[in-house]
């Protein structure tokens, strides 16, 4: 068994992180340890490594660290059963989003360990004596506290008698933390589910705007805080109330950034927001806009290395799309960011103290700092589409690279919370989606992916390999990629798992996700497979073969699929509808 099989013959792990891995919000899929440990089995020291959708910066940074191991990669490499060649692998990314590539290149440029521990410890110094005083309250004792976070509530109407009825107090219970479904009126009694009630609407006047405008009425609930060191909580009251309206009406500061919507808005939760600014409460717009400018004052590295910090939190964890939610018997909520890859915000958000988070969010990426100080690979990051690479032919060894996902997630609507203060979001219009709003159907998106994926074709040596990240839960999004490999030039060669540990957020609540994206090893200069068994019944092989205690229908569609593009035939089933039919077989 040479390499590849060996490789390929076990699902590869995606949950063993390192520092690094959990030190962005961009959508990351993969760690770059298992990366690594594949890029280092199926290359050679000094070989060139290429990601045509280089996200963050994953396959870069596993590139890089094949020359300085962590024991998570030995360990990972003995657990597949490959011994790989460590040494120095120089890598190249294309990515079109402006934070991933922001990010690749700024966790990338051999910056100092010590020295960013250091500036940012100096960093948040400052901003402590500056912005402090905006998140200092009174604890239940009436003594001075400091704000850890506040839970905020939507307020909803009453159809019957219109009473304005906050939801966090009609609700919700704690101890144990549930959520009810509907909510009696505390004025004339009447019971009502809660998605049948319309939202309390309000006018304020946007001080950033200078002028009067509409919003879904939201106010603080209830507050979490420190004394002393001490945590405490309670209700919110008229001061917290009152301390939000000050700021409001006070030119909080920032340029003006329009949110450009597409298949993500929502009428219900979005109402009111257009502008960046409305994503956050006052407070924490003008403290996130605060901290932009005091990075200013830094040199070119370190200014790239404090803005990466700063938005490595912001979208996650600094606006209202981060929230609480309930565990079964917990006695309180359980606070956690924003959703992955949507721009949801809950009946609860939650406002943040930012300076606090920054202080914990420093301590993963200065340890990704102080595991690449060593690395002397080369790594160059092109923030621009793939469809066209600057590469001369059969000059890259190897790809590993993870494409989107047809309408899987707008990244570049998503990550504009972040784009937006970088001053330059996303050109939407190489972006390679599936997008009503972009009027992108899936003929354009096969299009556009056979673009990349011809270019791979080109620059790749003649014996050099492609390894591939897929996922998609409708047959038609699958034939559409396998009608890209086929006008490529390139070829399956092998099929494997990867076995996701996290699930985005759209995974988590649809009825047809997709358990392990399907890993695809390519090659050129291969005569094309002729399809196979075309009449063939799959997936029905595939539960025959597959154990009930191992055989989760989710990973059943995966190797299902795996099956269909090893032997060049039809993906004829939606997971949907591959579920439906493995229900049955197991009944039999």
């Amino acid at each position: 068994m040479d390499i590849r099989e060996q490789l390929f013959s076990k699902p590869l792990p995606s949950n063993r992180t390192g520092a690094f891995f959990n030190a962005f919000s961009y959508p990351t899929k993969i760690s770059p340890e298992s990366i690594a440990v594949y890029i280092a089995s199926l290359t050679k020291p000094g070989e060139t490594v290429l990601d045509t959708f280089g996200g963050s910066g994953s396959t870069g940074i596993a590139a890089l660290l094949c020359e300085h191991p962590t024991s998570k990669m030995i360990e990972l490499a003995e657990e597949l059963g490959v011994s790989p060649v460590w040494g120095k692998r120089n890598a190249i990314s294309y990515e079109l989003g402006t934070y991933g590539s922001f990010a690749a290149r700024t966790i990338t440029n051999r910056l100092s360990s010590i020295e960013f521990t250091k500036t940012v410890e100096e960093f948040v110094c400052k901003a402590e004596k500056e912005l402090k005083k905006y998140y200092q309250t009174k604890d239940p004792n009436g003594e001075k506290g400091e704000i850890r976070h506040v839970i905020w509530t939507e307020v909803l109407l009453c159809p019957n008698c219109k009473t304005e009825l906050a939801y966090f107090d009609n609700a919700v219970q704690r101890n144990p933390v549930s959520f009810n479904s509907s909510i009696k009126c505390s004025t004339c009694g009447c019971e009502t589910n809660v998605d049948d009630m319309d939202f309390i609407v309000e006018d304020y006047f946007d001080s950033l705007l200078q002028k009067k405008l509409k919003r879904k009425k939201r106010i603080p609930a209830w507050v979490y805080g420190s004394t002393a060191g001490k945590n405490w909580d309670r209700a919110a009251n008229k001061d917290d109330i009152l301390i939000e309206k000050e700021l409001e009406n006070d030119s909080y500061g920032g340029d003006i950034k329009s949110i450009q919507w597409g298949e993500l808005h929502r009428r219900g939760y979005h109402y009111g927001i257009d502008y960046l600014h409305q994503f956050y409460t006052c407070r924490n717009y003008f403290v996130m806009n605060t901290l932009w400018k005091m990075t200013e004052a830094y040199d070119e590295k370190m200014r790239d290395a404090l803005k990466l910090l700063l938005l490595s939190y912001n979208a996650s964890n600094c606006t209202m799309m981060t929230r609480v939610v309930a565990k079964k018997n917990s006695k309180d909520f359980v606070l956690t960011g924003a959703q992955s890859g949507v721009l949801y915000i809950s009946r609860l958000p939650v406002e943040k103290n930012i300076l606090l988070g920054l202080k914990r969010k420093a301590k993963p990426i200065g340890e990704a700092y102080k595991l690449l100080e060593k690395c002397t690979g080369t790594y160059i990051v092109h923030n621009s589409s793939s469809r066209k690479l600057v590469e001369e032919n059969e000059s890259v060894d190897f790809v590993f690279t993870d494409p989107p996902f047809g309408d899987f997630i707008p990244y570049a609507e998503v990550n504009q919370i972040n784009e937006l203060w970088l001053e330059k979001a996303t050109d939407r219009s190489e972006e390679i989606i599936i997008s009503e709003s972009q009027k992108k159907s899936l003929t354009e998106y096969q299009t556009m992916l056979t673009d990349v994926f011809c270019e791979i074709c080109r620059v790749l040596k003649p014996d050099g390999y492609a390894t591939v990240v897929f996922h998609a839960a409708k047959a038609k999004v699958w034939e559409a990629f396998k009608g890209v490999i086929d006008e490529s030039g390139l070829n399956v060669r092998l099929t494997n798992i990867l076995d996701k540990k996290q699930a985005s957020f759209k995974q988590v609540v649809s009825e047809d996700s997709v358990q392990g994206d399907p890993l695809i090893l390519l090659e050129k200069n291969m005569v094309r497979a002729q399809k196979l068994d075309k009449d063939g019944d799959w997936l029905k092989e595939i539960c025959n073969r597959v154990s009930d205690e191992n055989g989760d229908e989710r990973r059943i569609y995966s190797l299902y699929v795996n099956e269909c593009l090893s032997r060049n035939v039809e993906v004829k089933y939606d997971a949907k509808k591959a579920y439906e039919i493995i229900r049955r077989l197991r009944k039999v």
